[in-house]
């Protein structure tokens, strides 16, 4: 799984599949939406500053 890049939803937050994901040293993408404002407005900021 080295090198490869997983995208995952909600399911992905877990700490155990996180884990997995990255002991493996792949890369994962999480998607999230509107539903935690805080969260998305701080990703958010951040991809605008960028």
């Amino acid at each position: 799984m080295a090198g490869c890049i997983i995208a995952i939803d909600a399911m992905g937050t877990q700490t155990a599949i996180a884990s997995q994901i990255f002991n493996a040293k792949a890369d994962y993408v999480l998607g999230f939406k509107g539903n935690h404002p805080t969260l998305y407005g701080q990703v958010k900021k951040l991809f605008e500053q960028q």
